[in-house]
């Protein structure tokens, strides 16, 4: 699936696509860590989606971009961070995720597999606006709670 308008990018699969803004090629989306444990209370502080994309390399300086989960709105987080790794191609998006935990529309999907999709737009430094939507699937783990 592709949808393109100026710099729009709809991620799925591996793309080639050539915009006003530039070439944008895309492989995948990873959220990590894929299991979401809703008790947990280790060193990580953030959920992270790894964009693989290529944007202009220039710093990111702003950034709008939301994490819903199963395929609707049923819990979305806004992003805390974004960082463009120019090496790897990657757009590194960070979401709270003690903020994942305690939202009641996540805990109502424990001991699910749903799909994660990441939707939003970054600005690099250049002035270049890119947009892109995304999906992995990530594990809800309550323990203790049995599946719904």
């Amino acid at each position: 699936m592709l949808r393109a308008t100026s710099s729009r990018v709809l991620l799925s699969g591996v793309l080639l696509v050539v915009v006003a803004s530039g070439l944008c090629w895309a492989e995948t989306v990873n959220i990590n860590p894929h299991k979401i444990v809703l008790n947990a209370r280790g060193a990580s502080d953030d959920v992270q989606a790894n964009i693989h994309i290529i944007l202009s390399g220039a710093p990111v300086i702003d950034f709008d971009v939301t994490l819903t989960l199963k395929g609707s709105v049923v819990a979305e987080v806004k992003a805390e961070s974004a960082f463009y790794c120019v090496l790897d191609n990657i757009l590194i998006v960070g979401f709270d995720r003690t903020e994942l935990q305690n939202n009641p529309e996540v805990q109502a999907l424990a001991n699910q597999t749903v799909t994660a999709t990441v939707t939003g737009a970054v600005l690099m430094a250049d002035g270049t606006w890119t947009d892109f939507d995304g999906s992995d699937t990530v594990e809800i783990v309550a323990p203790g709670k049995k599946g719904q």
